[in-house]
């Protein structure tokens, strides 16, 4: 079952392009989870798992 955040971070990957994603998963590679792989990347510094469901400003 798709969440609501799976289906952010898929539009984010599909934004941010394949570059993106390759650093997503190398974050992954090295035991860093999901969402707060993106917040690194994207540069959130709150809880990641909340503030992927914000909406863009």
């Amino acid at each position: 079952m798709l969440t609501e955040q799976m289906l952010i971070e898929n539009e984010i990957l599909i934004e941010k392009g394949i570059k993106f994603r390759k650093k997503i998963i190398d974050l992954k590679s090295n035991g860093i989870k999901t969402e707060p792989a993106f917040a690194n990347l994207l540069g959130l510094t709150r809880n990641p798992y909340l503030e992927l469901l914000k909406p863009e400003k």
